[in-house]
């Protein structure tokens, strides 16, 4: 197997090229040693779901994924379901110096914020929570034919989908947002809150699953990373430090277990 580019390549000796268009390219993530951990990157064209509470890092994992895409020529759009974009820009480009308004002015990166109220999507308890996410399903669909991206993220949707009260309907709904991300082509990363207590819901339908913690050890709060799940795929289990710093996020070949 070698690297090639923001694909891994696949290399064997008696494999037909037939052989080899049966294999999932490889999309990196963009966070250094995260790759190492599931074979090269995300498989091209999936769903791919970042679970963890409030301070483990899911927003950064998801934007340094878009930003790397950007930095490598490829287009990619960001939904912001929850948060309004202003915010999530300002947060990033606080922390990091990433200028999420620079990439939208080169039509690099798409926003789409759903809180606007002008696509008459933002939340509210006077719409139904079915409702919304079909019509969410919906925008994403036409966001995603009208700009083309390769890259996808979407903000947390725990809260909408908490609100669903049937089980069958949340996973029929999932099922449907998930198949439209994988009928545009895009590889997607959802950042998914564990508040509710639902996640797991959400993990089931996705392709790949990347948990995120914050607990304290000794006298220190340690950030780690472990892969439970990627369909397709080789995986390491190992649990792994996730260091951020000024710089963005790596995972670091250390356990943070002593």
């Amino acid at each position: 197997m070698i690297l090639e580019g923001k694909r891994v390549v696949e290399t064997s000796v008696g494999r037909s090229p037939d052989d080899m268009m049966k294999v999932f390219s490889r999309v990196k993530s963009g966070v250094p040693g995260f790759d190492d951990l599931v074979s090269g990157g995300f498989n091209e064209g999936t769903v791919n779901t970042v679970t963890g509470g409030s301070g483990t890092g899911k927003t950064v994992f998801a934007t340094q994924f878009i930003y790397y895409g950007v930095q490598n020529g490829e287009k990619c759009m960001i939904i912001t379901p929850s948060e309004s974009s202003e915010s999530l820009k300002r947060e990033i480009y606080s922390s990091f110096r990433w200028d999420l308004w620079k990439m939208e002015d080169q039509n690099m990166l798409s926003v789409v914020d759903v809180t606007d109220p002008t696509l008459r999507l933002q939340k509210s308890i006077d719409v139904d929570p079915v409702e919304f996410l079909m019509n969410f399903r919906k925008l994403v669909e036409r966001k995603i034919k009208e700009e083309k991206p390769k890259r996808v993220f979407i903000d947390d949707l725990m809260a909408f989908f908490t609100a669903v009260e049937s089980p069958f309907k949340v996973r029929s709904l999932a099922d449907d947002l998930f198949g439209t991300l994988r009928a545009g082509g895009v590889t997607s990363v959802i950042t998914i809150g564990t508040a509710f207590g639902m996640n797991q819901m959400l993990e089931y339908g996705a392709d790949s699953c990347t948990i995120l913690k914050r607990e304290l050890i000794g006298n220190t709060l340690v950030r780690s990373i472990h892969i439970m799940k990627m369909r397709g795929s080789k995986i390491s289990n190992s649990i792994r430090v996730l260091d951020i710093s000024d710089d963005g996020m790596v995972v670091s070949a250390l356990s943070p277990y002593p």
